[in-house]
């Protein structure tokens, strides 16, 4: 399972091996809205910075990004070939960066769903992903025993991290 809550932290989602999200008011722990769309298991949820969307990677190889309030999926961001393990929105809200366990990273437009960069250079599943807090870098865990920094603009690689060993945390 999978939980992020709102920057205001009135609302959690939570994602779930029964292939949905759920939406929850965290003061009263009511359901407020069942996400239901992916055919495999949700792994990884996020809320936009400003709470209005919520973006779920499923392990049916796709990100879906939904309307907060109404529950309406807005976009299906689909070109990875296996599995997603995570799925992040950038602090600005522009973009959502998701890893996969087919070795990569890919960054979306949030707005048009556009893929924008595909980061590739893991040789095992990305596992985790993680804006910086200026939007201009992303740091990939990988299952390789490696994490990754890249430049968010171009997806250039700029330093790789060594020491750790066995099965990353997700």
């Amino acid at each position: 399972m999978s939980a992020s809550y709102d920057s205001a932290g009135t609302r959690i989602v939570t994602g779930h091996g029964d292939n949905t999200a759920i939406l929850w008011d965290a003061m009263i722990a009511t359901p407020l809205l069942t996400l239901k769309g992916h055919t495999k298991p949700v792994w990884s949820v996020s809320f936009s910075p400003d709470g209005t969307r919520v973006v779920t990677g499923g392990f049916d190889k796709t990100a879906r990004v939904w309307d907060s309030t109404t529950g309406i999926e807005l976009l299906k961001l689909a070109d990875h070939t296996s599995g997603l393990w995570c799925v992040l929105y950038s602090s600005d809200g522009r973009r959502i960066v998701t890893g996969s366990a087919d070795d990569t990273a890919k960054v979306w437009d949030a707005t048009t769903g556009a893929l924008l960069l595909n980061l590739r250079g893991h040789a095992n599943m990305v596992m985790s992903v993680a804006f910086s807090p200026d939007g201009t870098r992303i740091v990939t865990g990988s299952a390789d025993d490696t994490a990754k920094v890249w430049d968010a603009t171009t997806g250039t690689p700029l330093l790789e991290l060594r020491g750790h060993t066995g099965m990353p945390c997700t």
